[in-house]
């Protein structure tokens, strides 16, 4: 039976088209609020990961769009462009389809990394970006020589060994162990309610590809690397869980080094890598003073 990519709840959902590919976003909060709020899903998930936030930011007056990244949920898999340069393109784009000049950027996991080379390419276009369990690119990469064995580092080994990402995502209980081993320790729960629809959307047909070319990709390309070259100058939320096993506290620590303007780092006690469904009511108490201030709804 295919997986309904539309589920239902207190959001529309749309198709866009910009840059000639097709990508499926669900939306929430009155169509002429001042402020969008783009988010940005993480590994391996889709727009299902904001489910918990986007009534909140709906109810805050903000217009907010949850988008499925390239090779992801019902957005187009074209065979190429799985690098963050281009998927910050895509965001881009997204954002002018759906009619606004600037945005602020709430993204997780592989979506915070896109937030942050969105801010570095576009500073006129991005209000402010909330990287949610996603250090900076650069300081990311500069510990993983240093922290070869760490869960980090070993994780993403084991999804670059040929065959087994494909058996990880794409079956309820291999994408389960994932999930399971990237959260806080007693908030599995509310991610683990989630796994089997993430595992049969990876499951169809030449869906998993994609998402497995996004964490291959150790080394940051030359257009990543100018858009990151200079510190970034628009506000920036920094939120780490506490007991985030796939990015170390180090590179959360070097965040400040990559920052020029206002930078304010939260921790969220007890919580792994999905925050977003870990503990949906303390990321809001944290995200929705700042966004408030970057980017206000009326």
């Amino acid at each position: 039976m295919p997986v309904a990519i539309a589920r239902p709840g207190p959001w529309t959902h749309r198709d866009l088209t910009a840059g000639g590919t097709r990508f499926h976003a669900a939306l929430a909060g009155p169509e002429d609020s001042a402020s969008l709020i783009l988010l940005l899903h993480p590994f391996p998930e889709c727009w299902w990961a904001w489910r918990h936030v986007l009534p909140r930011l709906a109810e805050a007056g903000h217009r907010a769009a949850a988008l499925d990244l390239r090779g992801f949920g019902g957005s187009d898999r074209p065979p190429s462009g799985h690098d963050l340069h281009t998927l910050a393109e895509d965001a881009v784009r997204v954002v002018a389809a759906l009619g606004y000049e600037r945005c602020a950027v709430v993204g997780a996991g592989l979506g915070g990394q896109v937030a942050w080379v969105m801010a570095g390419m576009r500073p006129d276009l991005v209000a402010g970006i909330v990287p949610v369990a996603a250090p900076h690119p650069v300081a990311v990469r500069s510990l993983r020589g240093r922290a070869f064995f760490s869960g980090t580092a070993v994780q993403q080994l084991t999804l670059r060994i040929p065959a087994l990402p494909e058996r990880a995502l794409t079956s309820h209980q291999g994408m389960e162990r994932l999930l399971r081993s990237w959260v806080g320790r007693g908030r599995a729960e509310r991610v683990l309610e989630a796994s089997d629809y993430y595992a049969d959307l990876l499951a169809r047909p030449g869906a998993v590809r994609g998402p497995i070319e996004t964490v291959k990709r150790s080394r940051l390309r030359r257009a990543e690397m100018s858009a990151l070259a200079a510190p970034i100058a628009v506000p920036v939320l920094s939120i780490q869980g506490e007991n985030d096993p796939v990015q170390p506290a180090q590179a959360h620590a070097r965040d400040s080094h990559h920052v020029s303007g206002f930078m304010r780092k939260t921790v969220l006690h007890g919580v792994g890598h999905y925050p977003a469904e870990e503990a949906p009511d303390e990321l809001i108490e944290v995200v929705l003073p700042f966004l408030a201030e970057v980017a206000p709804a009326a």
